[in-house]
């Protein structure tokens, strides 16, 4: 809209035509324009006045006296000019030909009467008179700053599109459709970042239309797809004339709510979600027994993909239930992923449907899985307890396994931990892969594996308990620190159980790609991922940001993360959760971003998740940045009392903290751990701290640990490993400034802040140009202010003098206030 203004005013103020004629749609901000125009126009002393007309067409009160008489240097706005009438239409054009000032005026499209309107208007920018300018709605990218301002976070790019799908760009279309969103609980902040996230229709009561207009309008946005058949649809189910359902329609079409071409629609999506969500019950039966009807006989046709099956569902029992039954079954088979909340709606539908015993315990199940893929944790739960307690003669052995793992995962994820501990305890209705997984589930691996070993039923009750059991089995090993079975599951993947079911398959691999995120085995999970043609975006978004951790893509990697927290309908067993975690808090830090770190540290906290051990790594990661080494310490020594997975990490990091106390005999200590997890559990991650730690120790050359960083090809790993090389003075200096540009592309302003001052301790220069240094350098001081460190403390995290910090940051206010005015915008 500031480009509009600008163009009007050079307009108005300039020697061309005597009249602007604005146009746009209903809500594009016509009225927030002129009111703008005003505001200009009269700060620079010009002489401004408004009118505007009701839709009687009548002035509105207020205004100046009409017919107007525009003198020179004086300005007229003209608001809502739809609404004149003939007579006023005609002496405004007069005025236009005789004015020596300058008119504005905004028109709401489309217009009641066009053609005659129309026609005044081109005869005046015929004569020269007219200059017309369209208000165009928003593009997808300027949504984003009504978005922030609205919600005080940055939209991500799903919800942005959202958005602008739902408005239309329409400003006020827009803020309906935050409103929506945000009453259906559909978008959550996370780091002063807005996510889209499954939410629950709830009605709005935002349309102020009379009530036989209104109940037209809310069977239109039920109708609306059936195109040319809608209007005798709406006659029939509101059971009255066809003529003034047609003539309400055009109504709304005259009010910009509904445009017709070769059929019906809304100007913007948003008004019809909003009036779906205004339907009781049985309003929306009867419509959409209606549509289904007519589509049925062939009397309507549509091309929305899933609107039959939409409408089939909402109609229940109205239409023949046994062809409904079939063709939302049907239709639930060919769904794409990315439709499970459609799909599990379908199939709740199906289950009131079925007509016996037996059917209705298959749909029941069916509803259940889609409810588990949905991630809705409720429904999943209570279908699988009907399922278990009401049709458990009607399950076969594989289907009552499906129930109690959809069960136990449900469960989980919705915090019922005291459920899952007595599941745990293996009692006679419970299988043992179930008991397994829920002893997996709430962190007691150990258990789990001794729990499998002793009682191996699972591997002849069913072909799913086999294939869980299994998986489970060999994940306990592998977080064990024993990792030959996993690696011989991995490798013989062919004789996966159930491999050619398409969701266990998929389920596997997620699984096995997970595990080898965990350990930080990226070649070999990309390897996997290639092999089995699976695609990333098949993975959750916690598997994603670890990958794009070690391939060096910070922004990528915080974005996942921040969109797993945002999405608290985990789906699965989510064993990457606090791996991810941990990788995402090492990337904040690297950023000097400590306010982020802890509160993504706190709502993993809250999640419970598996692999807990590696959450107080992440949190000793945060106290040995902000120099709290003795913490620090305890908290990687807790670390390493439990599960053997992930703690190569907290053994370097221990050895990290001796050496800087020059307490060489507790390095050596963590040598001698990396040494025997390293004869367990070889993989890339742990060789690499084992040969780190040796070559700090000065018990081997640097050669072979800085040969395995690079071939890994992870960025952050290998100047985190380069940066203690040099600090305990085992390789070269030089080989910082490789480390110092990588850094650079990682956003690392603290690590590269650090490397700097290691680096001038080492006699090098760092590369770059003073003034973009000493730029980085006020920008992170200012970052590190915001985030509330004292004096010492930034010392300490820049691992430089505290003097050298006071002379730095004379005036903490300045900075503040510098970051709060963008200059230093993160």
């Amino acid at each position: 809209m500031d480009e509009v203004a600008e163009r009007i005013l050079e307009l108005v103020t300039g020697e061309g035509a005597p009249c602007v004629w604005v146009t746009g749609p209903a809500g594009v901000g016509r009225t927030t324009l002129l009111a703008r125009l005003s505001e200009r126009l009269s700060a620079s002393g010009q002489e401004v006045s408004t009118v505007r007309f009701t839709p009687d067409g009548d002035l509105a009160p207020g205004g100046v006296p009409w017919p107007p008489d525009v003198g020179d240097g004086h300005v007229l706005l003209l608001d809502d000019t739809q609404w004149m009438g003939s007579g006023s239409l005609a002496e405004l054009a007069a005025s236009i030909r005789r004015s020596s000032g300058k008119l504005v005026c905004a028109t709401r499209t489309p217009v009641r009467d066009a053609t005659g309107r129309l026609a005044v208007v081109r005869r005046l920018r015929a004569e020269g008179l007219v200059e017309p300018v369209r208000l165009p709605p928003l593009t997808t990218a300027e949504i984003t700053r009504p978005a922030v301002e609205a919600l005080g976070a940055v939209p991500s790019a799903l919800l942005r599109d959202r958005l602008h799908e739902l408005s239309r760009g329409v400003p006020a279309a827009l803020r309906q459709a935050l409103d929506l969103l945000r009453a259906q609980g559909a978008i959550r902040i996370v780091d002063r970042r807005a996510y889209l996230v499954p939410g629950t229709p709830v009605p709005l009561h935002s349309m102020q239309l009379a009530p036989g207009r209104f109940a037209v309008a809310k069977a239109a946005a039920m109708l609306h797809p059936l195109g040319a058949a809608m209007p005798s649809l709406i006659s029939e189910v509101l059971a009255q004339d066809p003529a003034e359902t047609l003539a309400i329609l055009e109504t709304l079409r005259a009010d910009g709510i509904l445009h017709r071409g070769r059929g019906w629609r809304f100007t913007v999506p948003v008004v019809a979600y909003a009036l779906i969500a205004e339907l009781g019950p049985f309003e929306r039966r009867r419509l959409s027994a209606a549509a289904v009807t007519a589509l049925w006989n062939g009397t309507a046709h549509t091309s929305a993909p899933y609107y039959l099956p939409d409408r089939i569902a909402e109609a229940g029992k109205l239409i023949d239930p046994r062809r409904a039954l079939a063709e939302l079954l049907d239709n639930a088979a060919f769904l794409p992923d990315d439709q499970t909340a459609r799909g599990a709606r379908w199939l709740r539908a199906a289950v009131e449907l079925t007509e016996d015993r037996p059917q209705r315990a298959r749909v029941t199940l069916l509803h259940t899985m889609w409810c588990h893929l949905n991630g809705d944790h409720e429904q999943s739960l209570a279908g699988t307890r009907r399922l278990l307690e009401e049709f458990p003669d009607r399950l076969s052995a594989d289907a009552a396994q499906e129930a109690q793992s959809i069960a136990v995962c449900a469960l989980h994820n919705s915090g019922n931990t005291a459920e899952l501990a007595r599941i745990a305890t293996n009692p006679p209705d419970w299988s043992v892969a179930s008991s397994a997984i829920a002893l997996s589930l709430l962190d007691r691996w150990a258990e789990a594996a001794e729990l499998l070993a002793e009682n191996d039923s699972w591997r002849t009750e069913s072909t799913v308990s086999a294939m869980l059991g299994e998986l489970f089995g060999g994940l306990a090993e592998l977080w064990a620190g024993h990792s030959a079975r996993f690696g011989a599951n991995l490798t013989e993947r062919e004789r996966w159980p159930l491999r050619t079911a398409r969701r266990h398959r998929n389920d596997q691999i997620t699984s096995y790609v997970t595990a080898l995120l965990v350990l930080g085995e990226r070649a070999r999970a990309e390897k996997l991922l290639a092999d089995e043609d699976f695609p990333e975006t098949g993975l959750r978004d916690s598997e994603r940001s670890m990958l794009a951790v070690m391939r060096g893509r910070p922004d990528r990697a915080i974005d996942f993360a921040h969109r797993s927290v945002a999405d608290r309908s985990r789906r699965g067993y989510a064993t990457g959760s606090a791996a991810m975690h941990l990788s995402t808090v090492s990337v904040l830090l690297s950023q000097g971003r400590f306010t982020a770190a802890r509160e993504m540290l706190t709502a993993a906290r809250a999640t419970a998740p598996m692999l807990a051990h590696l959450l107080d790594i992440a949190e000793a990661r945060v106290d040995m940045a902000l120099g709290e080494t003795d913490r620090a310490a305890e908290r990687l020594h807790a670390a390493t009392r439990g599960l053997a997975v992930g703690t190569d990490i907290a053994w370097a990091d221990l050895a990290e903290l001796a050496l800087r106390k020059n307490d060489r005999a507790a390095a050596r200590k963590a040598l001698d751990a990396l040494e025997e997890l390293a004869s367990a559990m070889p993989t890339g991650r742990v060789l690499l701290h084992r040969h780190l730690v040796r070559a700090c120790l000065r018990q081997e050359p640097d050669g072979e640990c800085l040969w395995l960083a690079r071939e890994r090809e992870q960025p952050l790993e290998l100047a985190i490993a380069a940066e203690r090389l040099v600090r305990h003075h085992a390789t070269d200096p030089k080989v910082l400034v490789e480390v110092y540009e990588t850094l650079g592309s990682l956003d690392a302003l603290l690590y590269r802040a650090r490397l700097r001052n290691l680096m001038r301790d080492n006699g090098i220069t760092p590369p770059g140009d003073h003034e973009e240094t000493a730029a980085e350098n006020e920008h992170l001081l200012a970052l590190l202010a915001g985030e509330g460190l004292t004096n010492e403390q930034l010392a300490k995290t820049l691992q430089t003098s505290r003097k050298n910090v006071d002379g730095r940051l004379s005036s903490r206010i300045e900075l503040a206030t510098a970051l709060v005015n963008g200059r230093y915008a993160s």
